[in-house]
């Protein structure tokens, strides 16, 4: 089966540290965010993966070659939606059911056979994976029937006047048949809020699988940080569980690193320094006596000796830097 990744959108939501990075470049616990996409996907079989591009492309790039994952590339000059961005690769996807996948998500291990064996069993046209949704959470519903057939996806059609059995949470994985290439039209489009709709009113069959898996929405620094932790605290390193530190690091031998603690490449962590639920990008500088908690730090960020950060989200902007609450 084939793949298309999702991985051009601007990350507007985590500026600046997207300004100049990918959003699924960006490390999570270690991995870049693409990289646990791509790696999820083939060990669910999936043989051919291409990647949409448009904001900072080389560092999406330079990503998956340095984890070793060859897949192809379909460059968006234009960001056309996500509708956009199944006719820009639709070279790679014609022929067979297809994969459409947020690339900006962490998803452990989704039930893609079973997905894969329901869509066909359904003759479906498009599928859904979907789960509960998320307790105290307000992302739209994907609503369906009692026979698991999608009736609205965030209230679209508005026409449809069938009552929903079940109304679950939509985190970024379709089934489609090629066929579908051929319904979308030139131009900006989003698959959810264009798509869908369309073939719901038309009568085709479109159907959602629920499902249950570990997912993460990543789309700000708070989401980020805490999905970041989770994943951390399951790991280690010389310096304690949940602590990663990249190559080229220098820790101070007094400093105290209490997971879960990410540090990205070159980082330098002073004397008297106490980090705990921080993630820090490459080359951050902690100058002396910091104590810095439930904190995301960009690359380049350097914390003069004895300034202290608490729930915040850091990032360097030009020469200065910028600190907001998380």
């Amino acid at each position: 089966m084939n793949a298309l990744v999702l991985a051009a959108g601007l990350g507007t939501r985590l500026l600046p540290l997207t300004d100049r990075k990918s959003k699924v470049a960006l490390s999570l616990a270690g991995i870049p965010v693409i990289v646990r996409v791509v790696r999820m996907l083939r060990r669910h079989g999936v043989d051919r993966i291409v990647v949409n591009l448009h904001h900072a492309p080389a560092t999406v790039q330079a990503a998956l070659a340095e984890a070793g994952e060859e897949v192809a590339y379909s460059p968006e000059p234009e960001i056309l939606g996500t509708g956009g961005a199944l006719r820009g690769a639709r070279e790679h996807l014609a022929g067979s059911s297809f994969l459409l996948v947020n690339g900006d998500c962490y998803h452990e291990d989704p039930d893609l056979e079973g997905a894969v064996e329901f869509h066909r069993r359904k003759g479906a046209m498009a599928t859904m994976l979907l789960l509960d949704m998320p307790g105290g959470e307000a992302y739209r519903p994907v609503e369906l029937d009692n026979q698991s057939r999608i009736l609205r996806v965030a209230g679209k059609p508005q026409s449809s006047s069938m009552k929903e059995a079940a109304s679950l949470h939509f985190p970024g994985i379709h089934i489609f048949e090629p066929e579908v290439l051929d319904l979308v039209r030139p131009g900006f489009s989003d698959v959810n809020g264009t798509l869908y709709p369309r073939l719901i009113e038309s009568g085709l069959p479109v159907f959602g699988y629920h499902t249950d898996y570990r997912w993460f929405d990543l789309g700000t620094p708070a989401r980020f940080l805490e999905a970041a932790c989770v994943l951390l605290q399951e790991s280690g390193s010389k310096y304690g569980k949940g602590v990663l530190a990249g190559p080229g690091c220098e820790i101070a031998p007094d400093a105290v690193l209490r997971g879960p603690v990410e540090l990205g490449r070159d980082c330098r962590v002073g004397a008297g320094c106490r980090l705990n639920k921080v993630v820090a990008g490459n080359g951050v500088r902690f100058g002396g006596g910091n104590t810095v908690a439930n904190s995301l730090i960009g690359d380049g960020v350097s914390l003069g000796k004895g300034i202290d950060i608490e729930n915040g989200f850091v990032c360097s902007v030009g020469d200065q830097m910028r600190e907001e609450p998380l």
